[in-house]
């Protein structure tokens, strides 16, 4: 395989540039900039009071409540968004996979909503020559446990239950490894302290068809928001089975450095990260993720 030399190099710099910016300004009465005082003294509509009342008048609460969705990890509250994702593995080699994927949320209210995955377009290198394929579709129903606070509070937290369902109506098994119909029932839970917060969602997959393993995933991440538009965050990712390019099947760990930009707060998120990826005795395996979000907020 073609060594992926610049995007280790983008990992290291992104591992970098987060420790000094989470070292750099550690006191509590910093954490909350003039912009939060602003924030704080507009109209309300999109708050929920600490003790977890809203008026009935106003729409419901922001439910993000400060802390920004991570690159490759589902957020842990209910709303109505779209998701364009993109997974790129960096080494180059026939075989290896560049997924793009739209992803929809809605929201019932504040306590219970889902997730509805397009299907997912599955290509290979070289492309235009490597297999390529629709892949699954998602379906999935979250409630929401516990919420506490608000986005102009100083602390926040949510924990939430999801099922997941992927169903693939043509099954490429042999080009496309490890992808296939599953049941995922999964925990999300997030907690926000000022501007920094921490997010995370363990789960196991049910293989429900060929193609499919099974597999329990740990992920988690740590974050600041900084100015009201940028965010850093580092994502860990534990898998218990990952299905390599060649079948085989392994361990995998993952450490993803991200920057997210959301110039016009809640409506508009862009974020990319630089993971660096090991796969049991498969070696390092560098992967560029991306992602747009855009959230419909219906007030």
């Amino acid at each position: 395989m073609k060594n992926a030399l610049f995007p280790s190099l983008f990992s290291c710099f992104f591992i970098s540039f987060l420790v000094c910016l989470l070292a750099g300004n550690a006191r509590a009465d910093d954490l909350l900039s003039s912009a939060d005082s602003i924030f704080a003294s507009a109209p309300a509509s999109n708050s929920l009071s600490v003790d977890g009342s809203s008026e009935s008048s106003l729409p419901p609460p922001d439910p993000d409540r400060g802390i920004v969705r991570s690159v490759h990890l589902e957020e842990a509250w209910v709303e109505n968004a779209f998701y364009i994702h993109s997974v790129n593995q960096d080494q180059l080699s026939p075989g290896q996979e560049w997924s793009l994927s739209g992803e929809f949320d809605f929201a019932f209210n504040r306590w219970f909503g889902g997730e509805f995955d397009f299907p997912v377009f599955l290509l290979t290198y070289p492309l235009g020559r490597g297999d390529a394929s629709f892949g699954p579709i998602t379906l999935g129903i979250r409630a929401v446990a516990f919420q506490s606070g608000s986005d102009v509070s100083r602390t926040a937290g949510i924990l939430s239950f999801e099922v997941e369902g992927e169903w693939w109506a043509t099954p490429q098994f042999r080009s496309f490894p490890g992808v296939g119909n599953e049941l995922a029932p999964e925990m999300l839970w997030a907690f926000r302290y000022h501007r920094v917060y921490f997010q995370g969602i363990d789960g196991y997959a049910m293989p429900l068809s060929e193609g499919a393993v099974s597999n329990t995933f740990l992920r988690t991440s740590a974050g600041r928001s900084w100015e009201n538009f940028w965010a850093t965050q580092v994502q860990f990712d534990f898998n218990s089975a990952v299905v390599t390019p060649s079948g085989t099947t392994v361990r995998g760990f993952s450490m993803i450095p991200e920057v997210a930009y959301f110039p016009f707060g809640d409506a508009l998120l862009g974020e990319i990260g630089e993971g660096i990826s090991i796969y049991g005795p498969a070696g390092v395996q560098p992967t560029t993720y991306a992602l747009l979000e855009i959230e419909f907020r219906g007030d």
